[in-house]
């Protein structure tokens, strides 16, 4: 546990990230939203999804991922 890199906690993060976007979907299907609360609701969720999740998938399936393992020194 004392040899945690950059690697693994990024890798932990874009997981619970993953998760918790899907458990917010999960929430918003099964429970009902009050109209008063729709809006806000509506916006905290495109947020979420459009911020975290994005970025996670950009990271992982972009070409940041990429230029950092070509940029990183081989063992």
């Amino acid at each position: 546990m004392s040899q945690i890199g950059k690697t693994q906690i990024r890798n932990v993060l874009a997981i619970l990230i993953v998760l918790g976007c899907f458990a917010l979907l999960y929430i918003l299907q099964v429970r009902e939203i009050p109209k008063s609360n729709k809006d806000i609701v509506n916006i905290a969720v495109g947020f979420v999804f459009g911020g975290a999740l994005a970025g996670v998938v950009g990271y992982y399936f972009g070409n940041t991922k990429s230029n950092a393992e070509h940029d990183s020194p081989s063992k």
